[in-house]
């Protein structure tokens, strides 16, 4: 949603932006609650579809009735379908990494909006999720490693464990190993229990308040005054 705002260079500091936060969360959670009742997989959101309003710069909502009106058409016409689907796979990969290249450009958008030159707090809560979040999309094999066996990685070894812990290690698992996932929580986490930082004192020599400890300690600091010149005699 903050990235919808970013691609529509809408205001994020305004009470509209925080109802379509808390609605947009709402409904995508309760509508994947309904999702899982019907045996469903849960609702997604695709961020992608932010790089076709930073393209096109048409974030109406008649656009999304219309795309969502085709895309029933297509799934209930099969021969319709089979147009989409003949389009070749480099076309659509082409199209897809750069939609996909403009969510990360509304990302580094949206970091460089965060005080990183003053805030050591900011700077380390960034620097960690993505740490985490890079290092296991770089290397997956940390807690999902199936090369052997899809129950072998060396985080958690599970050959003679039951279903059910068979079934709890696979989600812990690809919750460890999907980077987005990691990262996220992680800054949450890091943003929820870090302290804010220290208001920063500098020390100025011409405002010191009058205090005698800085005083002597100034007047120990000043080099001493080089011997004046004798004047010679006339």
């Amino acid at each position: 949603i903050t990235a919808v705002y970013e691609a529509s260079m809408l205001d994020t500091n305004t009470e509209d932006y925080n109802n379509s936060i808390q609605g947009g969360l709402t409904s995508d959670g309760v509508m994947s609650i309904v999702s899982a009742l019907f045996t469903s997989m849960p609702n997604t959101t695709f961020s992608q579809n932010n790089g076709v309003i930073a393209l096109t710069k048409c974030a109406s909502r008649r656009a999304g009735y219309a795309c969502g009106f085709w895309l029933i058409l297509f799934g209930v016409l099969s021969k319709v379908a089979g147009v989409i689907t003949s389009i070749p796979d480099c076309v659509l990969g082409g199209m897809t990494i750069f939609l996909f290249a403009n969510v990360l450009a509304s990302g580094i958008k949206l970091a460089s909006e965060v005080d990183l030159q003053h805030s050591r707090r900011n700077r380390f809560i960034l620097a960690f999720s993505l740490a985490l979040g890079v290092g296991v999309t770089v290397w997956p094999y940390a807690f999902q490693d199936r090369r052997a066996s899809p129950y072998t990685a060396a985080f958690w070894p599970c050959d003679d464990c039951t279903n059910t812990m068979k079934g709890l290690r696979n989600g812990v698992s690809i919750f460890l190993s999907t980077g987005y996932c990691i990262g996220t929580v992680v800054a949450m986490l890091l943003n929820t229990i870090l302290p804010e930082d220290p208001e920063v004192i500098y020390f100025d020599k011409n405002h010191h308040d009058d205090d005698p400890a800085v005083e002597k300690k100034l007047e120990e600091e000043e080099p001493a005054p080089e011997p004046a010149a004798e004047e010679e005699s006339a």
